[in-house]
């Protein structure tokens, strides 16, 4: 894959999220780019797991509660060097709004939102974010949307786009690109969980989405494809926002 304008090789990447979903088909597919990744989640078992399916070698896992100050502390300090950030760690928690309590609306920011911004604080601070590294944050497009009972879900992923375009700006002149990842309805365990799910994947035009056709979005955002992709939002929905807009 060497020269290739999607590959990953001599990148070093973060990986959040990476025990299952979106986060482990990313990690996979980077992996086969030729990337060495470094995984988080907060189960090492199932860390574990994706480790054992990744190509070639070099990699490894740091299991970490991203919401827990400490345990995003020692993962910062144990990380290399990156040429690439990718947050996938996030919840698909549904309330009405009339239903709301403090404790779901604390949950969802800090896992969505906190947490992802927190970790590219702390990691620009020690200086492990190199010159002409890729920064991409998995949205969704309830942000664009917002259906029924998806407020705070919703909110929890316009917040973190936000602070990615200002972000993208702010780090421009280090040549550090920033973007994030829009994805549909896709099949995966946490989607999987919603009540009524095949309703969901009913209003898609193109039908079901996989996650590693969300991890191929990924690797574009990463690779040298889209150097000149910067402050942008990729939607990867199957043509579900055309209907609902």
């Amino acid at each position: 894959m060497s020269g290739h304008t999607f590959s990953l090789e001599n990148h070093t990447i973060l990986v959040t999220g990476a025990s299952s979903g979106i986060g482990r088909a990313a990690a996979i597919v980077c992996a086969k780019m030729g990337a060495s990744l470094v995984l988080t989640g907060r189960n090492k078992e199932r860390l574990d797991e994706t480790l054992a399916m990744l190509e070639n070698s070099g990699h490894s896992a740091i299991a970490a509660d991203l919401t827990n100050a400490e345990e995003l502390e020692k993962l910062v300090d144990a990380c290399p060097n990156l040429n690439g950030l990718v947050c996938a760690a996030g919840i698909a928690e549904l309330a009405p709004f009339k239903m709301l309590s403090q404790n779901h609306i604390d949950r969802v920011m800090n896992i969505n939102f906190l947490a992802p911004i927190q970790l590219t604080q702390l990691l620009l601070k020690n200086r492990k974010i190199l010159p002409s590294a890729s920064l991409v944050y998995v949205t969704a497009v309830a942000e664009h949307v917002c259906p029924l009972g998806s407020s705070i879900y919703s909110a929890s992923k316009s917040a973190l786009t936000a602070v990615v375009k200002t972000l993208a700006l702010e780090l421009a002149r280090n040549g550090i690109r920033v973007n994030s990842l829009s994805p549909g309805y896709v099949k995966t365990e946490m989607l999987e969980k919603l009540p009524s799910v095949e309703q969901y994947f009913s209003l898609v035009p193109l039908k079901e989405i996989e996650a590693g056709d969300i991890a191929n979005g990924i690797v574009y955002l990463l690779s040298p494809a889209s150097r000149w992709v910067t402050r942008s939002t990729l939607v990867i929905d199957g043509g579900l926002t055309i209907p609902l807009r």
